[in-house]
């Protein structure tokens, strides 16, 4: 209790000083009365100070970029509220680009609101559940491939209220060897804007070129150079400005689970590539979906997971989201969430890392009939609706808000 008391006194001083030149104000997301926003924090936030400066600097001096990754399955492959977030901390951090896409519509499976694709010729498709069907997985947590050798994929992306998702640099994640089609960038009228293929310098695996100008859109087209060139292998593709600001990739796979992630042959070596100052891991509903039966190895799996993408990332920081009540078979209570929350936050509190107790904030036990009643959730009790996920989306904004204004108030008082 004393606890508690201290630690909503902390936030009362904190709200107090909410005019001091430097922190931030957030939107309110009191609608509901059933969300605890007077515990929508970041638990263990000062794990995550250097990002908070790395923030700070990026506000203050816009010069530089930040990068985040959050790393999912349905919740965030649908971006509604990784968009919402994405959004909002652009809003205030900058705008350096839509970040890391996939043309999901191409691999028969949803897509971001914020993206459009089509393509021509023939494309198989792999998402990262079918571990054992052939093509590697890579940053998307889904692959194309085609050995058309001209086929192509249009590319176009949507602005969000005031944001425009525009680009004038492009990275190709692909599987980049001497079997490799050429490819023909082409915008909106046509007009051919580059070349990529095996032959350039990049690290493994990608490929980078520079625009020279601004667009929303581009097609790909393949193109055989040479008789040993019979394929071409697509793990996703980032958009960005070159502008100061943040990038906010998320990544999702319908169905995911932290063991699909560690089992993706190229995806946590080329998390590199992106040179991410943060790691959102929002993995966890499929495992409890399983409930009663509960992977045994899920904590090693998770550590795993982490230290892979620590190897390739030493400077990242994590953040854990734990996910929000939900049922089983639709409408069937799941003790399940309760379960892998308390997994969740067993691990953060032991290695110390940063997390966010969705699960809480959103009412708790049996929450999962309030989010219902107020349609947002969908009916079959697992997902949300567009709304429910842009509240879920508003209140991780939210928190981090308040851990970069705590940040602030005790390092530049």
């Amino acid at each position: 209790m004393i606890r508690k008391l201290l630690f909503n006194s902390i936030w009362i001083l904190i709200a107090h000083f909410a005019t001091a030149q430097d922190t931030i104000p957030y939107p309110s997301t009191a609608a509901y009365d059933f969300i605890q926003t007077d515990l929508n924090v970041i638990h263990n936030s000062v794990s995550l100070s250097a990002f908070f400066e790395k923030l700070y600097q990026v506000k203050k001096i816009k010069q530089t970029t930040i990068n985040i990754i959050q790393i999912g399955d349905s919740h965030t492959q649908a971006d509604f509220a990784s968009g919402t977030t994405r959004m909002l901390l652009q809003q205030e951090f900058g705008n350096a680009g839509r970040g890391l896409v996939f043309p999901g519509r191409v691999g028969r499976t949803n897509e971001p609101s914020t993206i459009y694709s089509s393509s021509t010729g023939s494309w198989e498709n792999k998402r990262i559940i079918y571990v054992k069907e052939p093509m590697p997985i890579g940053i998307g947590a889904m692959t194309l491939r085609t050995t058309d050798s001209n086929a192509s994929i249009l590319l176009k992306t949507k602005p969000i209220e005031n944001i425009s998702y525009s680009f004038n640099k492009v990275t190709f994640f692909f599987q980049k060897d001497f079997s490799s089609y050429n490819l023909v960038i082409k915008d909106s009228i046509d007009q051919y804007l580059a070349y990529v293929g095996p032959y350039t310098v990049e690290d493994s695996n990608t490929s980078r070129i520079l625009l020279p100008y601004p667009t929303n859109q581009i097609e790909f087209q393949t193109l055989q150079s040479t008789p040993s060139q019979n394929q071409f292998t697509l793990f996703g593709i980032n958009l960005e400005n070159s502008k100061p600001g943040l990038l906010y990739h998320a990544i999702g796979g319908n169905g995911a689970k932290v063991k699909h992630y560690l089992e993706a042959a190229y995806f946590t070596e080329q998390t590199a590539e992106l040179t991410p100052d943060l790691f959102i891991i929002s993995l966890g509903t499929n495992e409890a979906i399983e409930h009663p039966y509960v992977d045994p190895k899920f904590t090693n799996q998770l550590d795993n997971f982490v230290e892979q993408l620590k190897a390739k990332n030493p400077n990242a920081l994590f953040l854990f989201t734990i996910p929000a009540d939900f049922y089983k078979k639709k409408t069937r209570r799941n003790p399940g969430v309760e379960l892998i929350r308390s997994k969740l936050i067993q691990y953060a509190e032991e290695h110390q890392y940063a997390y966010w107790d969705l699960y809480t904030v959103g009412g708790g036990a049996h929450s999962a009939d309030l989010w219902k009643k107020n349609n947002l959730m969908q009916p079959d009790g697992i997902h949300f609706t567009k709304a429910g996920y842009q509240l879920q989306g508003r209140l991780l904004y939210e928190a981090i808000v308040k851990g970069f204004n705590e940040y602030v108030l005790y390092r530049y008082p």
